[in-house]
């Protein structure tokens, strides 16, 4: 069926616009101010704030699980938080292992309610150019790097790392110790964005274990973005809609996302999925999103 969503008011990062949206089934045909001289059905928005919806970083899902313990788990922390999109990771601590623990995984997610991207995570000794290999075969869009120590980072050829990871160039993503400060946490992301810099390596310079979405550098320097968490025409009809209040008229996207109280409405490829306190749960309707080429939309380093 094809409407109209009209009077959106549409917040993207922290530009807003006022705009309506022609869509058909899960897809945005076109966006524009107005759509005066069609006579589709229309939906008025003009009370809410229009965000895409957010995608979440959880390398803990909890696939073994009972199904209730699943089911809860992906309610409470995604669907009635605007999310319909998780990035998580398998985690791998030999060469041999990854194509069999990545069979796995896929196999744990089959009930998932909400679409997922899965990225490697591994120990500093396994960054070689073999295994980054195998990563681009497998169309892995991130590389979590396990740094107990940074004096780990002087030993790997970073040389060879950058060559192997092109043309795909998955960003190699820091995860530091739970037990550091914060002070000493900065000091160590500071140190390896210095160094991913100087060595021009695809790299993400960000702590993705900090609360809140995966900010949209993340997104492009993943490839999740521009084809989720973005509303364009042409894309993908998935959205929240937040109550339009002194309290989230000026927020920005990420900051939306910390006033889940303000969300009225979770549209996933053009599906309702949350309306209010309802929630419609559908296992097994997520996909496993492959990217075809991350960091397109944004520099190589």
């Amino acid at each position: 069926m094809t409407y109209i969503i009209e009077n959106v008011h549409l917040l993207k990062g922290q530009a807003s616009t006022e705009t309506s949206m022609l869509v058909e089934g899960q897809k945005i045909l076109a966006s524009r101010p107005s759509f005066n001289m069609h006579n589709h059905m229309r939906m008025d928005a003009s009370a809410y704030i229009m965000t895409p919806t957010h995608v979440l970083f959880d390398p803990n899902l909890p696939l073994t699980g009972s199904f209730q313990e699943r089911k809860d788990h992906y309610l409470k922390n995604f669907i009635m938080r605007g999310s319909t999109i998780v990035l998580t990771t398998v985690k791998v601590q030999f060469e041999r292992e990854l194509d069999s623990k990545l069979r796995q995984l896929k196999s744990d997610l089959i009930d998932c309610p909400i679409d997922y991207v899965i990225g490697v995570s591994i120990p500093s000794r396994l960054l070689n150019p073999g295994f980054i290999r195998k990563c681009k075969r497998a169309k892995i869009p991130a590389i979590f790097l396990e740094i107990k120590d940074m004096k780990e980072l002087v030993n790997i050829p970073w040389g060879w790392v950058k060559e192997a990871l092109f043309p795909y160039n998955s960003p190699i993503i820091p995860v530091l110790p739970e037990n550091k400060s914060k002070k000493a946490k900065q000091l160590q992301l500071n140190a390896w964005t210095e160094l991913m810099k100087k060595e021009k390596v695809p790299a993400v310079h960000e702590d993705l274990t900090d609360a809140g979405p995966i900010t949209r550098f993340v997104l492009k320097k993943t490839g999740i973005f521009p084809n989720k968490s973005n509303l364009h025409s042409g894309g993908e009809l998935s959205y929240n809609l937040y109550y339009k209040n002194p309290e989230t008229e000026h927020r920005d996207e990420y900051g939306l996302y910390f006033h889940a109280k303000n969300l009225a409405v979770t549209v996933d490829k053009g599906r309702v999925i949350r309306a209010g306190s309802e929630v419609y749960y559908r296992p097994g309707k997520g996909e496993n999103v492959i990217i075809k080429t991350p960091g397109f939309f944004t520099d190589n380093y």
